[in-house]
C-alpha cells in the first residue's frame, strides 16, 4: 500500500512539475524565439553538428562553443523590438490601449477567437520591468480582459475579450507607439444561437470544457433530443442506443446490466453520483430516473478514470433539469401511446409537470411525472412475454426536488433528492416455459395465468431513492472548491416467477425450480475538488473520492405445486439469498492538469491511485443440494495507479484534431463470483490482487461549421487481465483474468442545408478478441460483449412553419464471429412530428412505422443454443400522441 502511494506521489509530482515549467515558460521573455522573417539567421552562423567529445579538451572546447552559441541568440533577441509598458485607459466609447516601444512595431495580424479579438505582432518582444506578462480584468464596460504576452513561436500577442461579443479596434501609431482604441462589440441575435450552440460537459474532465477543447470521444444528447425521442420510447438505453456511437443497439430491455459501450462497462453516474454498481444482475439503475426528470446526458466513449471504477467503457453523466433564469417557468406535458397499434390492452400514458425559476438567491426546479404501461404485442400481433424484462401493466411515479442558494458573490449550496417508485399490479401473463420443448417455436409465448401468490410478491417492483448534496466556493486562495455528499437505495424485484434453467442444467441443484428474483441496493459516498489556476494558461484540478456499496441478492423459492397447479400457485417455499450480503468500498486521489500551448493547441493530462476492498461475512453457497457449500468470508483490496494524457489541436476555427492515452480500470463482478464460488475461503482463494486496467489509444477528427458537424474517431483499447467468467464441471464459477482487445471506428455527420432542412446520422463498428489461454492464439469475443454494425440516419424538414417532420431509421448488422450465435441484421423505421397548435405544440411518434417483426440483438443472443423461451420479439408500431405547452 505505501509503496503504491509513493509511487503515486512520485510519478505526480513530476507530471505536475514538467507541465508547470511549460507553462511558466510560456510567458518567459527567455523562452522567445525570434521571428525568422525578420533576422535572418544562416546555417553557417553555428556550424555543424559536433561529433561527441571524447577528451577533456574537447568537452571545453564544445562548451566554449555553445557559449558563443548563446551570445549570438542574446544578440538576435537584441534586434526586436522590445515592449517596454503597456496603458490601458478608459475612454468615452471604450478604451485605448498604447503600447510603449524601443522602436517601430510592425502592423499587427489581427484575428478572432470566440469573444477575444487578439492581434499578432511578429517583431516584437515583451519586456515589461514589472513581470513576464500584461493583464487587466474590466478595464471598461463591455471588456472582460486585456492581456499581452509573448508567443512561443515568435513575437507578442494582444488579447482582448469582449464580455459578451468580440470588440472591435482601430490600430494606429502615436510617437513610434502603437495605440489600439477599443469599442466592446455587441452581441446579436446570431452571436446568441452560436453562444447557445457551443456544447459545455463537465464529464470528461471534471470541470467545464468546450466539447472542441476535450481529446476524447464525447456526445451530448440534448433535452431537446430527450424530447423528441421520449415520443417514441420512454426508455433510457434505447434512447442512447439510437443516439450514441458505440453503445448497444435498442433493446426495449428495461432491466440494466446488459448495457455495453465500446464493448466494456461503463459508469453510470446521475450528477456525478454513481448509481451503477458492481453487481450487474437486476440492476435497473437506468431506471432510476425519467428522461421528463433530464436536461441532458454527457456521454465519454472509451475507458476512464475520471469519477474512479467501473468505467471501462466509458462514462454516462445523466444531469437532471436545471432551474430557469426567469422567476417562474412550467411545463405541462400529456401523452397517450399503444404499443400494439391500438389493441385495447397496450394503451399507455404519461403526464408531467416542470416547474422551475431563479428568484435571488434562491433557485428551484420541481419535476413530477407519472407513467403508465399497457401490454406490448410484436410486429405479427403477438403478446409479448412479461418476463420483467420489459414493462408491461404497470405505473411509475417520480418526483425530482432541486433548491439552490448562492450565498454571496463566491459560495453556493444546492440540495437534490430524486425518487422513483415504478410496480406492476398483478402478474397475468408469464413466458411459457413449454416453449423450451416445442421444436415449431421460434419465439417465446405469452402463457396467461390467474396466479394465486401466498407468502411471496408477485409483482414487478423498483424503488430508487438518491440523496445529493452540493457546495462550491469559488475562491478560496484563489482556488475554486467543490464539495459533494450523496446517499442513494435502490430495490428491484421481479414478480413472475421465474425457471432457473441456468442452475437446473446442473444435476443436484436446488434452485432448478421456479423462483421470484429480487435485488437489494444502497451505497453513499463523497467527493472533493480542488480547481487551482497555475496562470493563465494552466489549469490544476486535484482531489479524493470515496464510495461505499453494498449489495445482496435474495431469491423466493416457490415449492412444487407451482408446477402441479398448472402455473396457478405461487406458494413461498423458502427465502435464500442467492448472492450474499457483501461490500465494496473505493478509495481515490487524482491530479488532473490542463495546459494550453497556444490558442490553437492544448495538452492535457493526470493521475489516479485508487484502492478497492471487499468484505463479505460467512455464508453458505446454495447451489449444491445435501451438500450446501460454506463459505469463509473475508476481506480482500488491491490498488493500482491510472493515467491519461491528450492533445487537442485546431487546424481552423472550426476544424480539429485529438488524439489520447486514457486508462480505465474495474474490478469483476464479485456477486456472481460469491454465487456460484469455486472455493471455501473468500480470503484466501478468491485471488483479488489487481483490477482490471483497460490502456486506450483514440484518435479523431471534429468538425464544426455552420451548417455541417462531423466528427471521425478511431479507437484500439486492451486489458492484460481481463474479466471473463465460465461455469467449470461442476457449474461452478471461474474468473478468467486474460488478455482481451478492442477496437473499431466510429462517426457522426449533421447537415443544416437550409433553414428548413436538417439530415444526418451515425455509424458504429467494433470488433474484438481474447487469448483465453495467454498463448499469443486469439479468438473472437461473444457477442454478449461485442455488438455488431450500427448506422443511424434522419431526415427532418419544417414543412410548413411550426409544423416539423422527421424520419429516423436503425440498422443493425449481424455477427457471425464468436462462440454463441450467429445473429441476423434488421431494418427499423420511425417516424416523430411536432404542430404548433395554440399555447403549446402537438407531438405525434410512430416507433417501427413499417411494423416489422424482429428480433433484437440482445434477445437474439439470449436466445443461443435453442433456449427459446428468451426469444423476445420487439415491439410491433407503437404510436404515442401528446401535447406540451411552457408558459
Amino acid at each position: 500500500m505505501m509503496r503504491q502511494l509513493q509511487r503515486l506521489f512520485w510519478l505526480t509530482g513530476m507530471f505536475l512539475v514538467v507541465l508547470a515549467s511549460a507553462a511558466r515558460a510560456d510567458s518567459s521573455e527567455t523562452s522567445t524565439i525570434s521571428a525568422p522573417e525578420v533576422v535572418p539567421v544562416e546555417a553557417s552562423q553555428f556550424g555543424e553538428e559536433p561529433e561527441p567529445a571524447t577528451s577533456v579538451e574537447e568537452w571545453m572546447g564544445q562548451f566554449q562553443a555553445q557559449e558563443q552559441t548563446g551570445a549570438a541568440a542574446a544578440e538576435l533577441a537584441q534586434a526586436l523590438t522590445q515592449i517596454t509598458g503597456v496603458q490601458v485607459s478608459e475612454t468615452e466609447n471604450g478604451l485605448e490601449l498604447t503600447l510603449e516601444a524601443t522602436g517601430p512595431l510592425a502592423e499587427p495580424q489581427t484575428s478572432v477567437i470566440g469573444n477575444a479579438l487578439t492581434a499578432d505582432i511578429p517583431n516584437a518582444v515583451l519586456a515589461l520591468p514589472e513581470g513576464e506578462m500584461f493583464e487587466q480584468f474590466g478595464p471598461a464596460e463591455g471588456i472582460a480582459l486585456v492581456s499581452v504576452m509573448n508567443l512561443l513561436d515568435g513575437g507578442v500577442r494582444v488579447s482582448i475579450t469582449g464580455a459578451e461579443a468580440p470588440p472591435q479596434a482601430e490600430v494606429s501609431t502615436e510617437t513610434g507607439n502603437l495605440v489600439l482604441s477599443v469599442v466592446p462589440g455587441v452581441a446579436t441575435a446570431a452571436d446568441a444561437d452560436d453562444a447557445d450552440a457551443i456544447q459545455v460537459v463537465v464529464t470528461a474532465t471534471r470541470t467545464e470544457e468546450e466539447i472542441q477543447d476535450v481529446p476524447r470521444s464525447v456526445t451530448v444528447v440534448t433535452r431537446e433530443q430527450i424530447e423528441e425521442q421520449t415520443n417514441l420510447n420512454t426508455n433510457l438505453p434505447d434512447i442512447l442506443g439510437q443516439t450514441v456511437p458505440g453503445f448497444n443497439p435498442p433493446s426495449f430491455n428495461f432491466n440494466s446490466g446488459g448495457e455495453r459501450l465500446r464493448g466494456r462497462d461503463p459508469q453510470v453516474l446521475i450528477d456525478g453520483v454513481p448509481v451503477s454498481t458492481n453487481f450487474n444482475a437486476l440492476s435497473s439503475y437506468f431506471r432510476s430516473i425519467p428522461p421528463g426528470a433530464i436536461e441532458q446526458i454527457e456521454v465519454v466513449r472509451g475507458p476512464s478514470a475520471a469519477y474512479g471504477a467501473g468505467a471501462t467503457g466509458g462514462v454516462i453523466n445523466i444531469i437532471t433539469r436545471r432551474p430557469s433564469e426567469e422567476e417562474l417557468t412550467a411545463t405541462v406535458e400529456a401523452r397517450v401511446n399503444s404499443r400494439g397499434d391500438f389493441v385495447a390492452e397496450s394503451f399507455g400514458n404519461y403526464l408531467g409537470f416542470n416547474i422551475s425559476g431563479n428568484v435571488s438567491p434562491v433557485d428551484y426546479v420541481l419535476n413530477f411525472s407519472t407513467e403508465g404501461f399497457g401490454y406490448a404485442f410484436d410486429g405479427a400481433g403477438d403478446r409479448i412475454p412479461g418476463d420483467g424484462q420489459i414493462v408491461q401493466d404497470a405505473r411509475n411515479i417520480n418526483i425530482l426536488g432541486k433548491l439552490g442558494v448562492n450565498i454571496g458573490e463566491n459560495q453556493r449550496l444546492q440540495f437534490s433528492v430524486n425518487h422513483l417508485d415504478e410496480s406492476s399490479d398483478t402478474i397475468e401473463f408469464i413466458v411459457d416455459p413449454s416453449v423450451a420443448d416445442d421444436p415449431d417455436a421460434d419465439k417465446a409465448r405469452a402463457l396467461p395465468v390467474d396466479l394465486e401468490c401466498i407468502d411471496v410478491i408477485c409483482e414487478d417492483a423498483r424503488r430508487f431513492t438518491t440523496l445529493n448534496l452540493n457546495y462550491s466556493n469559488a475562491d478560496i486562495f484563489g482556488s475554486e472548491l467543490r464539495l459533494q455528499g450523496f446517499y442513494r437505495d435502490s430495490f428491484t424485484s421481479l414478480g413472475a416467477p421465474f425457471e432457473d434453467t441456468f442452475s437446473a442444467d446442473f444435476p443436484g441443484s436446488s434452485l432448478g425450480s421456479f423462483i421470484v428474483r429480487q435485488a437489494e441496493f444502497e451505497g453513499f459516498g463523497g467527493r472533493l475538488e480542488i480547481e487551482t489556476p497555475i496562470s493563465t494558461t494552466f489549469n490544476l484540478l486535484w482531489g479524493a473520492d470515496y464510495n461505499n456499496d453494498k449489495v445482496v441478492q435474495p431469491y423466493t423459492v416457490l415449492d412444487d405445486e407451482f408446477v402441479t397447479s398448472g402455473f396457478r400457485v405461487a406458494r413461498a417455499d423458502r427465502v435464500v439469498n442467492f448472492t450474499p450480503l457483501y461490500t465494496v468500498e473505493s478509495l481515490g486521489v487524482f491530479a488532473q492538469a490542463q495546459w494550453d500551448i497556444t490558442p490553437r493547441w492544448l495538452l492535457s493530462g493526470g493521475a489516479r491511485y485508487e484502492n478497492i476492498g471487499l468484505s463479505v461475512d460467512d455464508y453458505t453457497a446454495i447451489l449444491f443440494q445435501g451438500e450446501q457449500i460454506d463459505v469463509e468470508g473475508g476481506n480482500l483490496s488491491a490498488d493500482d495507479v491510472v493515467f491519461n494524457i491528450g492533445t487537442v489541436y485546431d487546424l481552423t476555427n472550426e476544424l480539429g484534431i485529438f488524439a489520447s492515452f486514457s486508462q480505465g480500470f474495474g474490478v469483476p463482478d464479485f456477486g456472481r463470483i460469491l454465487q456460484f464460488p469455486p472455493f471455501t475461503s473468500v480470503e484466501n482463494d478468491l485471488g483479488f490482487t489487481a483490477p482490471q486496467v483497460v490502456n486506450n489509444y483514440e484518435l479523431g477528427v471534429r468538425g464544426d461549421w455552420q451548417a455541417v458537424q462531423f466528427s471521425l474517431a478511431g479507437f484500439f483499447n486492451q486489458s492484460d487481465l481481463g474479466v471473463n467468467f465460465a461455469l467449470d464441471a461442476d457449474g461452478r464459477t471461474e474468473v478468467i483474468r486474460a488478455p482481451e482487445r478492442i477496437y473499431g471506428v466510429e462517426a457522426t455527420v449533421d447537415w443544416q442545408p437550409s433553414e428548413i432542412w436538417q439530415l444526418g446520422g451515425l455509424i458504429s463498428w467494433f470488433e474484438g478478441d481474447i487469448d483465453p489461454d495467454d498463448d499469443g492464439d486469439f479468438e473472437p469475443l461473444n457477442s454478449f460483449t461485442i455488438s455488431p454494425l450500427k448506422i443511424t440516419a434522419y431526415v427532418e424538414n419544417e414543412t410548413l412553419p411550426g409544423w416539423r417532420n422527421r424520419f429516423q431509421a436503425l440498422f443493425v448488422g449481424g455477427r457471425d464471429r464468436g462462440p454463441l450465435v450467429e445473429t441476423d441484421s434488421y431494418f427499423v423505421l420511425d417516424y416523430i412530428s411536432s404542430i404548433d397548435i395554440g399555447p403549446g405544440s402537438l407531438q405525434i411518434g410512430i416507433q417501427n412505422l413499417l411494423d416489422t417483426e424482429y428480433f433484437p440483438f440482445l434477445y437474439q443472443v439470449r436466445s443461443r443454443g435453442g433456449r427459446t423461451e428468451n426469444a423476445l420479439a420487439a415491439p410491433g408500431r407503437a404510436i404515442s400522441i401528446g401535447y406540451r405547452v411552457t408558459f
